[in-house]
């Protein structure tokens, strides 16, 4: 058995000479692997080691023996505390640069695919672009406040001035902190079971600034009273609708089932590019929608569609990519497990007077199955997984039905290289490869790959 060449809490010296698929710099000492979070390509660093596994050891940062010129301060006080943007401390054009590469390594090393991806789609302005976040909640010195765990542990870190939400986000959050304060709302405690408000959700429109609350709560009452809502929507007109859900799970599950409206609509609307969707508490919508349009436009273009293809988007969620998809297209099926996903793909149908889709509610592997029964062609899939990607039974499925195209959506790479794999392996030839940024700061990567039958 090799002998692992680092000790636990050993101090080194090492030059990071690559990244994983998570922006972590990489080092080698004696051709053993250590991660660094915080380093960037070509920096000598020293670090302590933190973590040693049988291939590879965890290092954190202790000292920049040599600064690469692609370093930048970080614009947030508290981005070493949060970790929620893993790579504000490197230049924007340069994340771009990085996730280009980081895609090509795992297509390469998981896919066997010697490939080279397009330059990394960028935004010009790469701050406050999420239109959603979830909060949790703590009690410091007797004071409530609003914001997000630390990595790997349940330590709050104060999120009044997050630079990835909006300005009108930011002073509801400080407006909130205080209220909920004054009020001396129970704040849910995860170790004890006791406590009953567990976390905060709020929804921004990016195209008419409209604002849904979402309180969630252990137990049905929530304590909050007509004079906090009147004086919160007095203060935030733009907030539009505010919502209770109920958990009351002792486990770490975002939502309970049920929700109830306190005040306003029943929903917000955004849009991406020309359509219109609406957003309810329970749904799914894209956390940038300037980056989602640039994906979905580059979807359009490598189907480069000609109104007589019949397209399946699997895992279609709320219909957004089949909604975009349907203008051009003969006809569009979206798959989707869950039934309030199915259920807004609909609505944003009406919303946008589209007559030529179909959604259906089930397991992906089973409806296509049915389909290649029925033995009719299709000419573009659409695959947009959960980050575990595909099953092998809906690969197999997807093999047999033999689209002319398929067009692959992932944020996991990992999975992205091993599912492309496949495909190549059955009858598929990798064209382009076009990562897109749309989680800017953070090492998240969504990326866009285009398989032709062959």
């Amino acid at each position: 058995m090799k002998e692992i060449p680092v000790q636990l809490e050993g101090d080194y010296e090492l030059i990071i000479s690559s990244y994983s698929h998570q922006g972590e710099g990489i080092g080698r000492i004696n051709n053993f692997a250590v991660f660094v979070p915080g380093a960037i390509l070509e920096e000598r660093v020293r670090v302590k080691i933190i973590e040693v596994k049988k291939n590879f050891a965890r290092g954190r940062l202790e000292e920049i023996i040599s600064f690469s010129p692609h370093r930048t301060k970080p614009l947030c006080s508290v981005y070493h505390l949060c970790g929620g943007c893993h790579l504000q401390h490197i230049a924007y054009k340069k994340q771009l640069e990085m996730k280009k590469e980081i895609v090509e390594n795992a297509l390469d090393r998981i896919g066997n695919q010697n490939t080279k991806a397009l330059p990394t789609i960028g935004m010009k302005d790469p701050w406050r672009y999420r239109n959603k976040g979830h909060f949790h909640l703590a009690r410091e010195n007797g004071k409530i406040q609003l914001g997000f765990y630390k990595l790997k542990s349940h330590t709050l870190v104060p999120a009044c001035q997050c630079y990835l939400f909006s300005t009108a986000i930011n002073h509801l959050v400080k407006y909130l902190e205080e209220q909920l304060t004054r009020r001396e709302i129970s704040i849910y405690d995860n170790e004890t079971d006791r406590g009953n408000l567990r976390g905060i959700i709020l929804k921004e429109s990016k195209s008419n600034g409209e604002i849904m609350i979402i309180f969630i709560t252990k137990e049905e009452e929530l304590k909050i009273d007509k004079i906090f809502l009147d004086n919160l929507i007095k203060v935030f007109s733009q907030t539009v609708s505010v919502y209770q859900n109920i958990n009351r799970s002792s486990k770490m599950v975002l939502l309970g089932k049920d929700f109830k409206i306190l005040r306003g609509k029943t929903s917000i609307e955004d849009t991406i590019g020309s359509f219109k969707f609406k957003i309810s508490p329970a749904s799914f919508f894209q956390v940038n929608v300037s980056q989602a349009q640039a994906l979905y436009e580059k979807i359009l273009e490598y189907a480069n569609l000609s109104g007589e293809e019949t397209v399946i988007d699997s895992y279609c969620g709320t219909g957004t990519i089949s909604i975009y998809l349907a203008g051009k297209a003969k006809r569009v099926y979206g798959l989707e497990l869950e039934k309030g996903a199915v259920r807004d793909s609909w609505e944003n149908c009406k919303l946008n007077n589209l007559s030529n889709l179909k959604f259906f509610t089930g397991k992906t592997e089973k409806w296509l199955y049915g389909w290649i029964k029925n033995r009719e062609e299709v000419q573009v899939m659409v695959i947009d997984p959960p980050r575990k990607g595909c099953s092998r039974e809906m690969l197999r499925d997807v093999i047999k039905i033999k689209p002319e195209q398929i067009l692959y959506v992932s944020c996991n790479l990992p999975t992205l290289a091993r599912d492309i794999k496949r495909l190549t392996q059955n009858g598929y030839n990798l064209g382009k490869v076009q990562p897109v940024d749309m989680f800017p700061q953070t090492s998240h990567i969504e990326c866009l790959a285009h398989l032709r039958r062959f």
